[in-house]
């Protein structure tokens, strides 16, 4: 099984924004690199910004703010850090991929901008305080691209 490997503070970072607009659906933009050995390495996590729109079932991130920290810490990386997916909240539900989830991840996936063709989605269900986070991986479509197959990755927290 492959791993997705995110720093403590990232991590902490999703969870306060979680609990911040807890019931709502929050999210972001996932920033680090592939290791060598195939595994994902997450070193920053963006938020929604601060323009973001949360609902119950979706939310509509502040696109444009994300753009800019992102370049910001692609600068500050060298190149180093970079887009590898995007992770958002499922407030009391569960951390499976919704259809809307399958459809955005292949979107990624299919988008040149983005250089990435096995982009990550990370879901954190519950809420107050009992959040469960899964990290799901696009592998590709199935059956002339009415489905996607996506690969479950083991999540390993890394730092202080």
């Amino acid at each position: 099984m492959s791993q997705l490997w995110i720093a403590s503070t990232a991590f902490d970072e999703m969870l306060d924004e979680a609990e911040r607009v807890y019931p709502l659906e929050t999210g972001g933009v996932l920033v680090g690199y592939a290791a060598d050995d195939g595994d994902l390495v997450v070193q920053h996590v963006i938020g929604p910004g601060l323009s973001a729109q949360h609902k119950r079932q979706r939310f509509h991130p502040d696109h444009d703010w994300q753009c800019r920290r992102l370049d910001e810490i692609f600068e500050i990386s060298s190149g180093q850090a970079v887009y590898v997916g995007d992770w958002h909240t499922h407030p009391d539900g569960s951390p499976q991929m919704s259809w809307l989830d399958k459809r955005t991840l292949r979107g990624i996936a299919r988008y040149r901008e983005a250089a990435l063709a096995r982009p990550l989605m990370l879901i954190g269900a519950g809420g107050a305080e009992r959040w469960r986070w899964q990290a799901h991986r696009y592998s590709g479509d199935r059956m002339g691209g009415l489905n996607i197959s996506v690969d479950v990755l083991e999540l390993r927290l890394f730092g202080s």
